[in-house]
């Protein structure tokens, strides 16, 4: 991560725009729930759409919550498309009239649509999102949107109660057309805060490990992102929150990724200052923030003990910083708290 370095673009941000959802997923980092009525104004998405375009952004991405349940959702993704934005729309699919909304989407010029699948079966899926039939509406979803030409792809969350059925729910991906499988590590903040128990040990990790890698031999394009750069899956791990990227919540406050969210600015450095979009312009939040700042110089500093020595950094970089905060409280220099790694595992505390 040392090879990050000034100057810092943004090249990808994400819009979360309503925390209202018809799930009730166990371990949703937003609390998101179908009476959570914290929304984005659609002046102040609009305006986003503008300023992140003039920085020079090229992505964005719509989630929540459910944005599919957000009233100005086409209307947003048709001017982020017309100011030459690729736009991705995060969904569980089991939504009210799915086919007509996906289908504005499609007309509005939105091409990606990203499924969360919490399991292979009915059951597994349910036992996640509190909601009877909701496995079936996203199976369902998931092939409309497909027909419709969109490209959908899935998100899976493993926990301790399911991470054994990522192979089924590759197979069921590859059944419904969906090209991609994210696996997304479980954030413990929000509703996950109280999920401690379904964190993977050390030995699920090293299971969940060897299942993502025989799916990648079977041909199965399986994604894990800088989170999970622990498991030493990927050639070239990152990190990029607040590098080229940042997630602006509901609330229009401003953090360095997902894993963030629920970790306040002024918990972190002291201020609040040019943190929330309400009060500043996404570019002076981009370039002055403190909580940027703080997460931009630790991503580009050395690396100290246990990792430092570690002959395995070049395959992890430390891991999660976002993890380390969340069970640190505070930016520290440690390990992750999944570390596979046993000397890291015997750091003091």
């Amino acid at each position: 991560m040392q090879a990050h370095q000034a100057p810092f673009l943004l090249k990808e941000f994400k819009v979360e725009v309503t925390y209202r959802c018809d799930l009730n997923c166990v371990h949703c980092s937003s609390d998101a729930r179908p009476s959570n009525t914290l929304q984005m104004s659609r002046s102040d998405c609009l305006r986003i759409l503008e300023q992140a375009s003039r920085m020079g952004a090229q992505e964005v991405a719509f989630s929540g919550g459910e944005p599919l349940t957000w009233p100005h959702l086409a209307e947003a993704a048709a001017a982020a498309v017309q100011r030459g934005l690729r736009v991705t729309v995060y969904t569980s699919g089991s939504v009210a009239e799915f086919p007509a909304k996906a289908d504005e989407l499609r007309r509005a010029g939105v091409d990606r649509l990203v499924f969360s699948v919490f399991g292979g079966t009915r059951a597994s899926h349910e036992r996640v999102t509190r909601v009877a039939g909701s496995f079936e509406r996203t199976r369902a979803s998931i092939g409309t949107a497909k027909t419709l030409g969109l490209s959908p792809e899935i998100h899976f969350v493993p926990m301790s109660t399911n991470y054994r059925e990522l192979p089924e729910v590759a197979s069921m991906a590859r059944e419904c057309g969906a090209s991609t499988i994210s696996v997304l590590r479980l954030v413990p903040q929000g509703r996950g805060a109280l999920l401690q128990g379904r964190i993977l040990s050390r030995l699920q990790n090293l299971e969940l490990r060897r299942m993502i890698l025989a799916l990648r031999k079977k041909g199965f394009e399986v994604r894990t992102g800088s989170p999970y750069n622990f498991l030493m899956v990927n050639e070239n791990p990152g990190c990029w929150a607040a590098i080229d990227r940042v997630v602006i919540g509901p609330d229009m406050r401003l953090y360095p990724c997902d894993a963030f969210k629920r970790i306040e600015s002024d918990q972190m450095v002291g201020t609040a200052e040019f943190s929330d979009v309400r009060t500043s312009r996404l570019d002076e939040c981009w370039q002055k923030s403190p909580y940027l700042q703080a997460i931009r110089t630790f991503l580009t500093s050395d690396f100290e003990a246990p990792c430092a020595s570690c002959r395995a950094l070049g395959r992890c970089l430390s891991g999660c910083l976002a993890q380390k905060v969340i069970a640190e409280g505070y930016l520290r220099k440690v390990a992750d708290p999944d570390c596979l790694s046993p000397v890291a595992q015997g750091q003091s505390t």
